[in-house]
């Protein structure tokens, strides 16, 4: 966590011009897209929280994937960007690789020692009535989760 914090942090110290976002990491170069973006709709100014970039391991190789959360991102002249009634942006990367889903929340857990993502959804995601609803995403050489129709 202390990486992920220390890089967001040098990201932030940086001016604008200074940063070639092909030569940073996946993880900075989403966040520098926020950023320009923000800086894009009416000169906005960007800010995000320290819990931008967080480390899980959700492939059980014992090495952490960055987990990118726009939920930790606000600009001065917009309040959706990144999201809206649907959720907000949420990047898994794995392997080089982003992983985008949108989410009102999110929690990793051990369950019988397998990472588990879990996202609340939207309610339109288990049919149309509106309340909860929960989407359980596991690692097995890509993201799966259950697509099963809902019976009402």
């Amino acid at each position: 966590m202390r990486t992920a914090l220390a890089i967001v942090l040098t990201f932030f110290l940086l001016p604008n011009e200074a940063l070639d976002a092909e030569q940073l990491p996946l993880a900075m170069q989403i966040v520098q897209n926020a950023k320009r973006d923000c800086n894009g709709f009416e000169n906005g100014t960007f800010y995000s929280t320290e819990r931008t970039i967080s480390l899980h391991d959700l492939t059980g190789d014992g090495r952490p994937e960055e987990v990118v959360d726009a939920s930790q991102f606000s600009c001065s002249t917009a309040l959706t960007l990144w999201g809206g009634s649907g959720g907000t942006y949420l990047w898994v990367i794995v392997d080089g690789k982003a992983h985008e889903f949108l989410a009102h929340r999110w929690k990793v857990i051990d369950f019988d020692g397998k990472p588990l993502l879990l996202l609340a959804v939207h309610s339109s995601q288990c049919g149309d009535a509106i309340g909860p609803c929960y989407r359980a995403l596991v690692w097995d050489n890509g993201f799966r989760t259950s697509q099963e129709p809902f019976e009402q």
